[in-house]
């Protein structure tokens, strides 16, 4: 059987170095993604920012990288669970809005929505709040190209819900290799065999003792090499997105200098899957 190639990434908020110079020092170490963060309210979205989409943009093709997603990571603070007619609810879609355009303009296919802390989903009510934004966010859209992925932590019944509710083409599935376990330590690689078909890309993290990124790939208690299996097995995805946070605690204390331990999950992720 031949299993499928895969392009390796990282996530620019987990990178120990943010901001348009992350471009050069990723492909240096090796990437040909970077999956980057719209920026936050209180910041007036930096990626918004014509001067500041130009230095990423020329970063990008001096140095051979590529923008897989951006995140609006805002949505994490005002969820995309408030009502529409709430202050927060306006400040959500608002921000995904002139997230929309800086993807446009930059080239960017996959817009990402999570819904974790302000945003999680955790009741009925938010569950099709967040349905109706993805709803109006996809058909924005829709004929600029761009495909929305929600990234969240919802079963596999609700996760093909949530689909058949937006019911837009253009909408999937951000995955994540340990938020599903730290959500109800759930089997991570069987939930993804049950929802592959509507996965986009993936993120790459491991932790161990209930903590969200604390190990190396591999090394935590999330299942990761299983799921790694089951990455390979179904080809779910182009773009394999490294997600630890490799400047703060747990996983910090594991060196001095982060960018080695960034250096030992990329060695652990070509050891498994075969990177082009």
């Amino acid at each position: 059987m031949n299993l499928p190639a895969f392009k390796l990434g990282i996530c620019e908020w987990g990178f120990p170095m943010p901001g348009p110079y992350a471009v050069k020092t990723a492909a240096e170490m090796g990437f040909s993604g970077l999956e980057l963060d719209f920026g936050l309210y209180e910041r007036a979205y930096p990626l918004s920012v014509p001067q500041v989409q130009r230095a990423y943009l020329d970063l990008a093709e001096e140095y051979g990288i590529t923008f897989p997603s951006m995140t609006i990571d805002h949505l994490n603070r005002y969820g995309m669970t408030r009502p529409l007619s709430s202050r927060n609810g306006m400040i959500a879609l608002d921000g995904i809005r002139r997230g929309l355009d800086a993807a446009a303009e930059m080239n960017i296919p996959v817009i990402q929505l999570p819904s974790f802390n302000d945003g999680a989903i955790r009741n009925e009510g938010d569950f099709q709040n967040t349905c109706e934004m993805i709803k109006m966010v996809c058909e924005i859209a829709k004929p600029m190209g761009i495909q929305v992925a929600s990234e969240n932590v919802l079963s596999a019944k609700d996760t093909r819900r949530m689909v058949e509710t937006v019911g837009y083409e253009n909408f999937a599935i951000m995955f994540d290799t340990q938020n599903y376990f730290l959500e109800d330590r759930r089997d991570t690689a069987a939930f993804l065999r049950e929802i592959y078909p509507y996965v986009v890309q993936v993120h790459l993290k491991d932790g161990f003792n209930g903590k969200l990124s604390g190990s190396v790939l591999g090394t935590g208690e999330s299942g990761f090499f299983k799921t790694a299996d089951v990455i390979k097995e179904t080809g779910c995805t182009e773009w394999l997105l490294l997600e630890n946070y490799y400047d703060m605690q747990p996983i910090s204390l594991l060196d001095d200098n982060p960018f080695n331990i960034v250096k030992k999950d990329i060695a652990v992720v070509r050891t498994i899957f075969e990177i082009i």
